[in-house]
């Protein structure tokens, strides 16, 4: 058995570089005794393989070259990344732009899932709100004329639906909190993240699975689902938020430092400069500081009036030892999701997942219960019902 601590540094560390590259983070674990290479360094060690043809002594020379390269490389890169963070700090005090203009919140997203959590909620009340979000009727359409939710006629003939209040009903009040904060988180993901392009699906995955495991474990914490469900998936908010400034801001900094070298004709620092990308490793040190109070405060703005997610996500931030079962299900479910993700790309384990599981101290019944719980869709339930106008 793994001590506790040792298994959960592995499992953060996994999962680390899963979030950055899934097949590098594989080719590492098949390779555990091999360094991971940085950005710069992976360039230099691919140019060292294709000098072997050459003379020793030739070699010799380069790779004394390389070295003094990689070190100069990685300095600059340090210099680069102290002043991203310094940046990025301030930027993150600056809540209302965080929100309005990094993320993109609408006050009609809260508005609506505080909606969504009242009895007397009905379909026509939902429209009307619904219509303030220009984006909302086409991708709710898309969504609902997917195949798995298509209807058909007593013909056969497939149902296409082609209004926003058919939608709204084929769905469900019952179904519309997670249909509506899915869409909405979708709009939110980082599009632009070079060279890591998979880490908005690393985030979507994440979010999807964390909303998906809480709604499981609600029952047995006998928890509101939506409230469970929601607060799942907007503990990814600060990573959304941390990765735009992160990779927005290294651009902005690099360009100016260019242009400064530039100006002060630095020739051989204007390559260096040139050559840089964002470091993923430094980028995972940033999440590990930011991302989960982010969301915390992103939540408390929200203001939501009757999804009460926001004191848990404030607890689990703070890390105390007595904490409300909401907060008690997130952790959990973040535990647990993580873990899922890893196991299907073979990240994981049989060992190693049983002594991490083990760590979450999950409730009688959950492992059963989520063992067969696919986490990678909303596994929306329909019932037969009539319009609720």
């Amino acid at each position: 058995m793994t001590q506790i601590s040792n298994i959960q540094d592995i499992f953060t560390q996994r999962y680390d570089a899963f979030f950055l590259d899934v097949r590098a983070a594989q080719a590492n674990l098949q390779n555990p005794d091999k360094p991971i290479l940085s950005g710069v360094d992976l360039e230099q060690s691919l140019t060292s393989r294709s000098l072997l043809r050459v003379e020793k002594q030739a070699i010799r020379e380069k790779d004394l070259n390389q070295k003094h390269n990689i070190n100069y490389l990685n300095e600059n890169l340090a210099k680069i990344n102290i002043k991203v963070e310094e940046r990025l700090t301030e930027e993150l005090k600056d809540i209302e732009n965080v929100y309005r203009k990094v993320v993109g919140i609408e006050d009609t997203i809260p508005q609506l899932l505080d909606l969504l959590n009242v009895k007397a909620a009905t379909t026509s009340r939902i429209e009307t709100l619904a219509m303030e979000l220009p984006w909302f009727y086409q991708d709710l359409l898309k969504l609902v004329n997917q195949p798995k939710y298509r209807r058909t006629d007593s013909n056969g003939k497939i149902i296409h639906v082609d209004s926003l209040r058919a939608a709204l009903n084929r769905f469900g009040i019952e179904n519309l909190n997670p249909v509506v904060l899915s869409l909405a988180f979708r709009r939110w993901l980082p599009q632009i993240t070079d060279p890591y392009p998979q880490i908005k699906n690393r985030i979507w995955d994440e979010a999807l699975a964390t909303s998906i495991v809480s709604r499981k474990l609600a029952s047995l914490h006998k928890i509101d689902e939506n409230f469970a469900f929601s607060l799942g998936m907007l503990s990814l908010l600060g990573t959304i938020v941390v990765v735009r400034l992160y990779f927005r801001l290294f651009d902005v900094i690099q360009r100016e430092a260019l242009i400064e070298a530039q100006n002060e004709q630095q020739h051989e620092l204007h390559a260096a400069l040139s050559r840089l990308v964002p470091a993923g490793d430094f980028l995972n040190q940033l999440l590990d500081k930011f991302a989960l109070p982010m969301s915390a405060e992103l939540i408390s703005k929200m203001d939501m009036k009757r999804v009460f997610i926001a004191n848990a996500m404030n607890e689990v931030v703070s890390n105390e030892t007595e904490i409300s079962p909401l907060a008690l299900l997130l952790k959990q479910a973040r535990g647990y999701s993580r873990y899922r993700l890893l196991k299907q790309y073979g990240l994981v384990n049989m060992q190693e997942a049983k002594d991490y599981v083990r760590t979450l101290r999950l409730p009688n019944g959950a492992l059963t219960l989520l063992k067969t719980t696919d986490i990678r869709t909303l596994n929306l339930q329909f019932i037969a019902n009539t319009p609720n106008n």
